[in-house]
């Protein structure tokens, strides 16, 4: 749903919907003020990835704002849609008293040009700046008056939404790239089928987990991703193996907060290294001021990641699933992929993922990838379900898959033979999802 277009159809009649669901809270709070938030955003992709950031810190500063003001708030409500993100807050307040907030949040926040913070009393009506004798609001562009601005057309789409870009890179790169993880996790278990893993027609191979247990992982992982880009950013210039370590305390409490939020089942401690790393060298050149391509994202992971094999493995024999593999099978697993910089993504899923997407689009291309993974990749999730000859098993499987190269409709047919094969015989390629994942993330946010 996020960066795909709407109408002018739609458009309006969300503008209808929402004026029906500010009356409706009006007449269940009688006595009540509502505050209502939706983003400026000026083209028909209303709900595009800055918008969604932007809505998203808008919403917290405003129950911020209520809460710092001992503001009695009687209901708040969110919802996203093609046409856009909103929110109602509804507040036992006077609406002047709310509206002169609104107004101080929209002229001093960084974004807060892009927020279209409405107030509406009691009677419904909208208080307008003019009310408590304010100006009227500026372009974020050029200083004019927007409206003035938008009548003349003065700004084009492309340089109004550049400048949004650069708004959100500038004053919320961490929740930006929170919301790109988030993204790269629900494109992961949401795309069906898929061999063995929970998606959204079934449970794969596990009988703890479902989507459900996956969506309530990923929003418990989501805010740690802040605090790993913001650590990392801040300590951009000390040494790589210094700043791996405070990253790695940070993924240990997010592992707790996932284990709490889903009573204890594993969704994605995997994920959580993969990011913690990634975060970290995302900070890391943020701070450094360098580009976001590819090849500096791989230094700086690499960088993050030196020894991690010797360090974690050779010097010391722990008692986790990767060190029993590393010493059983001599796979360094995740750790080998981490101290390589990601190299199968970087320079072997990567690229595949990108030619199959140019040719047959992201969802069967994401599938094909998948695949790609599962057939070079020694995953230890595999392995402990169903030891060497597992492995070598679900590898065979999808490496013949790949060579059949089967259209769109008969590629489904296959996966979900081999999904059905692989629950029969308890196999899981969580190792593989994980990296897929990671594979679309950075096709989102590195250039080559």
């Amino acid at each position: 749903m996020i960066d795909q277009p709407t109408s002018l159809d739609a458009i309006l009649r969300a503008k209808e919907e929402r004026a029906w669901k500010q009356k409706e809270l009006l007449s269940r709070h009688p006595l009540a003020s509502l505050i209502s938030l939706t983003i400026n955003i000026p083209s028909l992709i209303k709900l595009s990835h800055e918008a969604v950031v932007v809505h998203e810190i808008a919403h917290q500063v405003l129950l911020e704002m209520i809460e710092n003001e001992g503001i009695e708030l009687l209901a708040c409500e969110s919802k996203q849609a093609s046409t856009g993100a909103e929110s109602f807050f509804t507040c036992k307040a006077d609406a002047k008293t709310l509206k002169a907030l609104t107004c101080k949040l929209e002229n001093s926040h960084p974004l807060g040009r892009l927020m279209d913070i409405d107030v509406l009393d009691l009677t419904g009506n909208i208080l307008s700046r003019s009310t408590l004798g304010l100006s009227k609001r500026r372009c974020f562009i050029c200083e004019e008056e927007a409206k003035l601005c938008a009548r003349a057309q003065k700004h084009t789409y492309v340089e109004l939404n550049a400048h949004i870009k650069h708004l959100v890179e500038k004053h919320a790169f961490a929740h930006s790239i929170a919301l790109w993880c988030e993204r790269a996790m629900q494109t992961e278990v949401e795309l069906t089928p898929k061999p063995g893993l929970v998606d959204q027609a079934n449970s794969g191979a596990h009988h703890d987990m479902d989507i459900h247990t996956f969506y309530a992982s990923i929003r418990a992982i989501k805010p740690f991703v802040v605090q790993w880009i913001e650590t990392a950013q801040i300590d951009a210039h000390e040494d790589a193996k210094q700043s791996f370590v405070r990253l790695r305390e940070i993924g240990i409490a997010c592992e707790k907060a996932m284990f709490e939020a889903t009573s204890n089942v594993n969704t994605h401690k995997g994920m959580i290294f993969c990011l913690a790393v990634f975060c970290g060298a995302m900070g890391r050149l943020k701070g450094c001021d360098q580009r976001f391509t590819c090849k500096n994202l791989q230094a700086q992971m690499q960088a993050l990641c030196a020894n991690l094999v010797e360090d974690d493995l050779l010097h010391v024999k722990p008692n986790s699933a990767g060190a029993r593999f590393f010493y059983e099978t001599g796979s360094s697993g995740i750790r080998g992929i981490a101290q390589s910089g990601f190299a199968i993504i970087f320079e072997m899923a990567l690229p595949f993922f990108q030619a199959c997407k140019e040719e047959e689009g992201e969802a069967v291309a994401l599938k094909r990838t998948l695949l790609f993974l599962m057939s070079l990749l020694e995953d230890s999730t595999l392995w402990s379900r169903g030891g060497m000859a597992g492995l070598e098993y679900a590898k065979t499987k999808a490496k013949a898959l790949l060579h059949v190269k089967p259209n769109a409709q008969n590629l489904d047919i296959h996966l979900k033979a081999l999904d059905e094969d692989m629950i029969s015989k308890n196999l899981s390629p969580g190792g593989s999802a994980d990296l897929l994942a990671m594979t679309w993330l950075v096709s989102k946010i590195a250039v080559i």
